[in-house]
């Protein structure tokens, strides 16, 4: 039988959620031109990826699951997107057009990387 080599922890800094956030380059379509916004995205913890699954299912008195999409990209982008450039307001994330949002929904964790993981 071979023997598991079991290393001692040094550091928890491997453990935790990066700090500060990232720039992404997004290409935006504005007026059938593209333009580039800069994104900084911020890493979801534990607790917050739980806490969009919470807002994103919802189960009614007779036991009938609804998934709401809606409810997930407004928790994700009020809780990653750490600032834009040029500066968007919450509310301005809020009211992007399609075409617009989903280019900027490309670079932020998507529903199904909540179902595996640590759901699993």
């Amino acid at each position: 039988m071979e023997e598991q080599k079991n290393n001692k922890l040094q550091s928890i800094s491997g453990l935790l959620v990066e700090q500060g956030s990232t720039p992404h380059d997004v290409l935006i379509p504005v007026d059938g031109e593209e333009f580039t916004m800069v994104v900084w995205v911020k890493e979801l913890s534990f607790i917050e990826m739980q806490s969009a699954v919470k807002d994103m299912m919802k189960v009614d008195n007779t036991g009938q699951l609804d998934i709401d999409l809606a409810a997930y990209w407004k928790f994700v982008m009020m809780n990653c997107i750490d600032r834009t450039e040029p500066e968007l307001t919450k509310t301005q994330l809020l009211a992007l057009k399609p075409e617009v949002a989903s280019r900027i929904i490309e670079i932020l964790p998507g529903p199904e990387e909540l179902m595996s993981g640590p759901l699993e």
